[in-house]
């Protein structure tokens, strides 16, 4: 009723002032322009009092919108003229843009109320936002609403509520306001969604996995104690997710006849690579690991092997295989590598392999496990896991060996000892096991 009276005043002031003085209060009016997207001309700028000839009645309702003279201003439905506000709208139901508003101040076609902003439609609240009871509060579609100890989130989809009570902030994290939303935020030093954090960075594909990635990708992570830089692995998300990859063979673009310290410190890229044996020491002694490998045999055929432990030694032991767990998997797929448990690592400059006849690593042209268990034996059978060794012996070191020569020649490639020989993929992975 106010602001109705103050209408009607207004326009009886105009009448009832001589012409000169109207002038001015148009002048006056025109320094606080209506400058809002929603809000109409100063009614000032039609025909003056002055220039009009026709006498003015004073308005006694509210009006949809005003007329002065021989000027008419008429709002949209749903709008009615008023002082421009901090308008609410499907956007911003607190209105905090509008309040930034040059319009504040001046008279516009306003929103009705109850109703809110939509481009240039005022439409109710139900139509383009959700209403959340509890807090008397009104969120737009997209948006998502956590209450003052964040214990409740509720976000907006297609105008209908979901909320979730069960919503808590991780124990390294905290609720708090940022960029204008409340919800829980990791602390420094951890990444997540706030329910869940975990420290940065990552120690393996598992704590990646756990921070919610889960797709697979290359992730940068640091074992436990690890003295250098951060380094980045190839995670696989699937068979439970959070596996760290430390070999892999897709084509023989990359050799893996390589000398010591390639193995230590690692080689290769994203097709084919051997991570590091340093890192790998790094990685299998911070948790209890178990190992998985994958393989396609040369006919195609996927075969798996998994053991529940894994654990290498430090370099001052020469990398030794000091547990290697029950094995399970496709058949006897991988069942040999049990045969390289408590082996030394060797490559062809650093001979660790215990068999006094020849270098293991040289004739099976690789870095591996190698053993000593048939490197005094001449046989005539030609399994692949065979080397010539002379013109009336063959002979091996280990009955599985998967950093062979790619496609390589008989006793040079990649072998599983009465299982299969020459593989078109082979990855070895490891992950936690508790």
């Amino acid at each position: 009723m106010e602001r109705k009276k103050f209408f009607q005043l207004f326009h009886l002031a105009l009448i009832l002032i001589d012409m000169t003085d109207a002038g001015k209060l148009c002048d006056f009016a025109a320094k606080f322009p209506c400058k809002g997207s929603h809000c109409l001309p100063s009614p000032c700028k039609g025909k003056t009092l002055q220039e009009s000839k026709e006498p003015t009645t004073a308005v006694t309702t509210e009006p949809q919108g005003m007329t002065l003279g021989s000027s008419i201003y008429t709002c949209p439905p749903n709008m009615i003229y008023g002082n421009c506000t901090c308008e609410a709208t499907c956007e911003d139901p607190k209105g905090e843009s509008a309040c930034n508003s040059t319009c504040l101040g001046s008279m516009g076609c306003i929103c009705k109320a109850g109703l809110m902003l939509n481009g240039s439609d005022c439409i109710s609240a139900s139509k383009c936002s959700c209403f959340v009871t509890e807090a008397n509060l009104v969120i737009s579609n997209g948006k998502i609403y956590v209450n003052d100890n964040c214990t409740q989130k509720c976000s907006c989809s297609n105008n209908r509520l979901i909320c979730e009570d069960d919503y808590s902030c991780s124990t390294n994290a905290v609720c708090d306001v940022q960029n204008k939303v409340r919800q829980c935020y990791c602390n420094e030093g951890y990444e997540g969604d706030g329910e869940t954090c975990v420290s940065l960075p990552y120690r393996d594909c598992q704590d990646v996995y756990d921070a919610g990635h889960r797709q697979d990708g290359v992730y940068t992570i640091m074992p436990t104690g690890w003295p250098g830089l951060p380094f980045n692995v190839s995670c696989k998300m699937e068979n439970g997710g959070g596996w760290t990859v430390f070999q892999r063979r897709t084509d023989g673009s990359t050799s893996f006849y390589q000398n010591w310290a390639a193995y230590k410190e690692g080689f290769g890229d994203s097709r084919n690579l051997w991570l590091g044996n340093e890192k790998l020491h790094y990685l299998t002694n911070q948790r209890n690991y178990k190992l998985r490998f994958d393989i396609t045999t040369s006919n195609g055929s996927a075969e798996y092997a998994e053991y529940t432990e894994f654990l290498i030694d430090s370099e001052s032991n020469n990398y030794i295989m000091n547990k290697l767990g029950a094995h399970s998997g496709s058949g006897l797929a991988g069942y040999y590598l049990s045969k390289n448990k408590g082996k030394q690592f060797s490559t062809h400059d650093r001979d660790n392999d215990a068999c006094d006849t020849f270098n293991c690593a040289e004739k099976h042209r690789s870095g591996w496990w190698h053993s000593n268990t048939w490197c005094s034996t001449c046989d005539s059978d030609s399994y692949c896991s065979y080397f010539q060794y002379s013109s009336s012996c063959k002979s091996a070191c280990t009955d599985l060996n998967l950093n062979g020569v790619y496609n390589g020649g008989n006793g040079e490639m990649i072998f599983s000892k009465y299982n299969y020989c020459n593989v078109q993929f082979v990855e070895m992975k490891i992950r936690p096991s508790s």
